[in-house]
């Protein structure tokens, strides 16, 4: 058995004797099926009496609301606003707003009142993206669905749909709320999972369609055909599967860069050093998400504008994904936020910092102001490798959408492998690391009782002997 192999299968031993880690693993998956189950049962008031068409707009929210867009419920605007908050309150918290600033660099405590003023900018967001599916739900749904019982939006009053969007409001911040209890109670990053789940839940779904979509365009009347729609099936899902290992391979692929400790003595070979690992993907899932969510801001602005608006033509005509310009911003947006993030991710002035208060440092380079050059250098030259990376693979769905029939949510590749990929390595990180934590924990107080015991038995005997 290869060394690798049998620190994988410890790893798995840890894991399931270890009941800390199987309550928590327990506690995630209960509450993931609280949201998945909340996501399936329509919001009142909404009733779907047919086929919804729908557009990349309502894929990406779908995307975002982990699921809940396809069944309009109450989880139906997700956690694009919260994410498009994060989005600011993190640009505006790089050195353009100093209180900011201050709060960023202040700890724990900092981080908790940014938490605070994301959750309140995102309420406005929430409002407006409501009302937008509102009012792109009657406008697509081809008299298939009403609202309240009217298929119109001027049919409805101010109350109803006030009504709507405090429950659409409310579903998302139950929905932060369920993503902050997995973080803390139990393993891996909430939001992500919750988008996470929904996203691995409608696989097999999409899979169908995706195969009758295929299925479509042959005549299937003569052999010939029939072996066409066979083999192009079979190329799809090929595609699918090489697409999935090329984002684990970009995903697990990491420039390490050599340290030393001061005193530690000559090491002659680079590779028996310990170093620093800074992966391809240093900024993760993150960009696509957020640039996912800022391409829905112009949809929901075109909602509240009237038909003969220059700037509903505009946003209807070039900045939607599927349209060449919006399809163009959508790579820049991914490939600006990989670079901002992964900087804020490493940050490479405290890694600086702390290598020198730690008398760590990286051989042939200077101590401080050189070892932050040094590591922004190396930072800035795998982003253009992993950053254009994320933009081809977030973007070839809608690349092969205008080339094809096939839907963009179900063409292959796209922000959801990228997902997919990127959270299930998270996650099995996360239980890993709780795992090892809590290991040592349950050892710490195994030896502390043993010593406790022993003082005991010792204090004990003492006093028999003087007894006797």
């Amino acid at each position: 058995m290869s060394l690798s192999n049998s620190k994988k299968i410890n790893s798995f031993k840890r894991i399931f004797t270890n009941k800390i880690v199987l309550v928590s693993i327990l506690f995630t998956l209960l509450i993931l099926v609280i949201f998945h189950i909340g996501s399936i049962i329509p919001t009142p008031g909404i009733k779907i009496t047919g086929n919804i068409s729908s557009n990349n707009f309502s894929s990406m929210l779908n995307l975002l609301a982990g699921g809940g867009m396809s069944h309009l419920s109450i989880f139906a605007v997700g956690v694009g606003p919260y994410i498009t908050a994060q989005i600011i309150v993190q640009l505006l918290s790089s050195d353009l707003i100093k209180p900011l600033s201050k709060m960023a660099k202040s700890g724990e405590r900092g981080k908790r009142k940014m938490e605070v003023i994301t959750r309140f900018l995102a309420l406005p967001f929430c409002i407006a993206q409501s009302y937008a599916i509102i009012a792109m739900l009657l406008k697509s749904g081809d008299g298939n669905i009403t609202i309240f019982g009217q298929s119109n939006m001027t049919d409805l009053s101010w109350a109803e749909i006030i009504t709507l969007i405090m429950i659409f409001t409310g579903g998302t911040y139950l929905a932060i709320f369920l993503g902050d209890v997995i973080t803390k109670r139990g393993v891996g990053q909430g939001i992500t999972l919750l988008i996470l789940s929904g996203i691995v839940s409608s696989i097999v779904s999409n899979f169908k369609v995706a195969f009758q979509t295929i299925k479509s365009d042959y005549d299937l009347s003569s052999t010939t055909n029939y072996v066409s729609m066979v083999l192009s099936i079979m190329l799809y899902t090929f595609f699918f599967i090489l697409l999935l290992i090329a984002c684990v391979f970009i995903n697990d692929s990491v420039r390490k860069i050599p340290i030393q400790q001061t005193g530690q003595g000559l090491i002659e070979k680079t590779n028996d050093l310990p170093f620093l690992p800074i992966k391809l993907n240093a900024s993760g899932v993150i960009p696509v998400i957020f640039a996912s969510s800022l391409m829905t801001i112009p949809t929901t602005v075109s909602q509240f504008l009237p038909s003969s608006n220059e700037g509903k033509w505009f946003i209807d005509n070039y900045m939607q994904i599927e349209q060449p310009f919006g399809l163009s911003l959508y790579t820049v947006l991914i490939i600006l936020f990989s670079f901002f993030y992964s900087y804020v991710q490493i940050n490479p002035a405290n890694l600086a910092e702390n290598f020198q208060k730690g008398g760590k440092f990286i051989p042939g380079v200077k101590s401080g102001i050189s070892t932050e050059k040094h590591i922004t250098k190396v930072l800035m030259r795998i982003n253009w490798i992993g950053s254009p990376f994320l933009a081809i693979v977030a973007g070839l769905p809608y690349v092969v959408s205008m080339i094809t029939k096939i839907p963009s949510g179900l063409a292959m590749g796209g922000t959801g492998i990228i997902i997919i990929v990127t959270g299930s390595i998270d996650l099995w990180n996360s239980i890993l690391s709780n795992s090892t934590a809590s290991g040592y924990t349950v050892d710490r107080v195994k030896i502390e009782s043993q010593i406790y015991e022993g003082k005991k038995t010792k204090k004990s005997d003492k006093d028999d002997f003087k007894l006797w």
